[in-house]
């Protein structure tokens, strides 16, 4: 966690919930890890964690990748990583 930067666990996920989940009924919650690279800049790790369904479209995970990845524009991170989790437990 990088508090010089400004960009915390809490700073991403209050972005992430603020403009990403009432967009997308089927978001659950974040889990966000952020990290330095090499150089000292902080990056951020995104696992989406959403309801568990019997079916999919792909094309669901890529638009809320795409919004993850505009709302990032705003912090400037070193690098997003964003993968997709199921969960029946919400």
């Amino acid at each position: 966690m990088d508090t010089k930067s400004g960009i915390t666990e809490r700073v991403v996920k209050s972005l992430l919930d603020s403009l990403v989940s009432p967009t997308f009924d089927d978001i659950v919650d974040y889990d966000v890890i952020t990290r330095p690279n090499d150089e000292g800049k902080v990056g951020v790790g995104i696992d989406v964690v959403m309801k568990h369904k019997l079916r999919y479209d792909r094309t669901l995970e890529y638009d809320i990748e795409r919004k993850i990845r505009d709302v990032m524009k705003y912090i400037s991170p070193a690098f997003v990583m964003v993968e997709f989790y199921v969960t029946d437990d919400y």
